[in-house]
């Protein structure tokens, strides 16, 4: 599908979560997402924008570099990039030449949002897929990026260790299976939460692209899939329906000194 501009992607997304145990709960959502080449945005050139998506300035949809990666200001995509980068090269001995990043976040509203997920694809000269990367906010401030790496070689998904408290209603133990491919026009992501060998959360999100103009911006706006604070909203929301069902509270742990971590490949048995 070719897309309208050629650093940014607009797509569909629709969300599922699944809580399984003594008392269950599943929601649903549909919001929309934007893929955006971190590479071409380091580049002098940048293409044009619908006139209601702008970098850094008011606008329906908005993007900017700030609060990914260290959680820190960087001043251009092109150092969100490098700190990619740098994460995927910390283990030399596995590691294989990354020519292109691009990031599927959920752009702010109005200036208002709040990104649980962001998911960052890296790849090789070829354009195959070879690393992944889950950046993880809760709504406490505290953030972790949990790296796939060679995904390509290790098959995905890959497991890793829960570092990051995200809800108060699960605590910060266990391990997550972690799942993220992009295939021409789609996009797939799962959230796999394994607590004492059983499996009691399960998050899917299947995008896919739709051109990236006023018309699908406003459609979009209309609709409600997006609207300012949408996703925090909706995480409170279900947040209270938990507490009704007398769902028990989790305390807040300290926060983990080394914010990012490394999966491994997820045993067949």
């Amino acid at each position: 599908m070719k897309p309208i501009t050629g650093d940014i992607k607009f797509f569909e997304a629709n969300i599922t979560h699944r809580r399984n145990g003594n008392k269950n709960h599943f929601f649903k959502n549909k919001t929309n997402a934007v893929l955006i080449d971190l590479k071409n945005k380091s580049q002098k050139k940048i293409p044009k924008y619908p006139s209601l998506f702008s970098l850094k300035k008011f606008n329906i949809l908005t993007w900017s570099a700030s609060k990914h990666g260290s959680q820190c200001e960087f001043s251009t995509s092109n150092d969100l990039y490098k700190f990619i980068k740098n994460l995927c090269n910390e283990k030399t001995d596995e590691y294989k030449e990354i020519h292109n990043i691009k990031l599927l976040t959920f752009p702010k509203v109005l200036s208002f949002g709040f990104n649980p997920l962001s998911v960052y694809f890296c790849y090789d000269k070829k354009g195959l897929l070879i690393h992944s990367i889950f950046e993880v906010r809760n709504t406490f401030g505290d953030m972790h990026h949990y790296v796939l790496r060679n995904i390509n070689l290790k098959k995905i998904p890959q497991k890793t260790t829960k570092k990051l408290f995200v809800s108060p209603f699960y605590p910060k133990k266990g391990n997550y299976k972690l799942f993220a491919n992009h295939v021409h026009d789609k996009i797939m992501i799962s959230v796999e939460y394994t607590l004492k060998n059983k499996k009691v959360f399960i998050a899917n999100m299947k995008l896919k692209e739709i051109k990236f103009n006023n018309v699908n911006i406003l459609k979009a706006f209309l609709k409600c899939s997006i609207f300012p604070g949408k996703i925090w909203i909706n995480i409170h929301l279900q947040a209270l329906i938990l507490w009704f069902k007398r769902i028990s509270f989790y305390k807040i742990p300290p926060s983990e000194k080394v914010k990012h971590s490394y999966g491994i490949e997820v045993s067949k048995d």
